[in-house]
């Protein structure tokens, strides 16, 4: 009989296991090409900038560490708040003030690896819920495998496995998110139609903790100390509605952001998580190549121009792009408007702040995304063997991206994704590009 209490299809619980091989192999049926599901509401990725900007402030008429949520359609607050305060709102003097110290310094400590932690929450939970009141089952070894560390290897009389001082790390991180307060004056919320009709959206104001954790299994010292090894979670109302159901707000997040070093890789990791959310955002229209200023995408990272030497902030941008492409984070990326020569003139950074890049998502992220009625078309009734589907496929053969083979082609990236979804026919194609395009799928 399984010692899992969530339910009987027990397969789906990630489970602690004694080696770093059996941990990756009982994760990798959550990836997709490489790739986590996450939820990815406004209000999520507000949450999990604040958590690794660690923007949580002092908040007039509340003791607690306090962070403003605005993205997209989402206006709210995080607090750093006691899970207490849930039982008992109205703590003596005493008590709360050692409560709110302890917040406070819980406040010094919030990192990237708390944003590692909600993401790998969300995507654990997605992966072994089927309703959206089902609770999910994780353990601290599962957490530290999805971020890539691996595990001390035994022999010679030594125990393998994962350093105390790691463990602690995940369980102080896990007591963060415990600990965090939603609190969204404004979200968008779908509603089920009457009858069966359609969904609509409404504007709701929501409180809750973004996860609960209900339960703990571990071993009890001598001291009386539990050491926490596996513990059971669900979704508060405030992630629930976007998890499951007909508001469902989920993206593809890959794994490599989980992975990536939180001090030496911390330009990859972050805009891994933000260009995530933005295709998901993008996904409705297809429209992924829509330019990024520069700008935005280092408040993204949070970092701030070095005005002494600007070049290495270029240079460390870039560097973070070409990584990204290397690891198949993104496929590719380019300067939309930018004039090199302006890079030798006094004051170029300004210029440059300004200047926009393209960056083109993975194919896994594309072909999930694909429009609803396309897929729909796709499903019941076969596609004949288009010239977009052989575009498409001598272009995967060719291991080039969009941005790539349009090059290739001298169109552009946006005419060539229209060319692959079918959206242009045959007959409206140009002598030259109809030609252009025999040589190279011929090639």
């Amino acid at each position: 009989m399984s010692e899992d209490p969530v339910r009987d299809d027990s397969e789906r619980v990630v489970r602690i296991e004694a080696s770093g091989r059996e941990l990756r192999e009982a994760l990798a049926p959550m990836l997709k090409d490489g790739h986590l599901t996450v939820l990815s509401a406004a209000h999520y990725h507000a949450l999990r900038e604040a958590l690794y900007k660690n923007t949580f402030r002092r908040a007039e008429g509340t003791p607690w560490p306090t962070a403003a949520l605005e993205k997209g359609n989402a206006r709210g607050l995080a607090q750093l708040r006691p899970t207490v305060i849930d039982q008992q709102p109205l703590l003596p003097p005493e008590e709360e003030e050692a409560w709110t110290k302890a917040m406070w310094r819980q406040r010094e400590e919030l990192s990237d690896l708390d944003a590692d932690v909600l993401d790998a929450l969300s995507a654990l939970w997605l992966y072994q819920a089927r309703s959206p009141q089902d609770d999910a089952v994780a353990d601290i070894d599962g957490l530290l495998a999805m971020r890539g560390i691996k595990p001390k290897r035994g022999g010679q009389g030594r125990r393998g496995g994962y350093e105390p001082e790691q463990r602690a790390e995940m369980l102080k991180a896990l007591s963060h998110i415990q600990n965090l307060w939603l609190d969204m004056a404004e979200i968008e919320v779908y509603e089920e139609g009457a009858r069966g009709g359609r969904s609509r959206t409404i504007k709701q104001t929501v409180q809750s903790r973004p996860f609960v954790i209900t339960d703990r299994m571990g071993q009890v010292r001598l001291d009386g100390y539990m050491q926490v090894r596996k513990f059971i979670f669900r979704p508060g109302k405030v992630f629930a509605h976007f998890l499951m159901g007909p508001g469902q707000q989920t993206a593809l997040l890959s794994a490599k952001a989980l992975k990536y070093d939180p001090y030496r890789q911390r330009w990859e990791k972050r805009l891994a998580r933000y260009l995530s959310w933005q295709w998901r955002v993008k996904a409705r229209n297809a429209d992924y190549l829509r330019p990024y200023r520069v700008e935005t995408l280092i408040e993204a990272v949070g970092e701030r121009v070095d005005t002494r030497n600007p070049a290495r902030t270029r240079d460390r941008l870039e560097k973070c792009l070409d990584t990204l492409q290397r690891d198949g984070v993104i496929a590719a990326w380019q300067y939309d408007r930018w004039d090199e020569q302006l890079a030798g003139r006094k004051g170029w950074i300004l210029d440059w702040l300004q200047a926009t890049v393209l960056i083109e998502p993975p194919d896994p992220v594309k072909d999930t995304y694909q429009p609803l009625e396309r897929r729909r078309v796709i499903e019941q009734e076969p596609l004949p063997d288009s010239l977009g589907e052989r575009i498409k496929r001598a272009r995967k053969a060719k291991g080039l991206s969009q941005m790539q083979a349009a090059e290739e082609l001298g169109i552009s990236q946006g005419y060539l994704s229209l060319l692959e979804r079918g959206k242009v026919r045959e007959s409206q194609l140009s002598g030259q590009l109809r030609a252009r395009l025999q040589d190279w799928l011929g090639s």
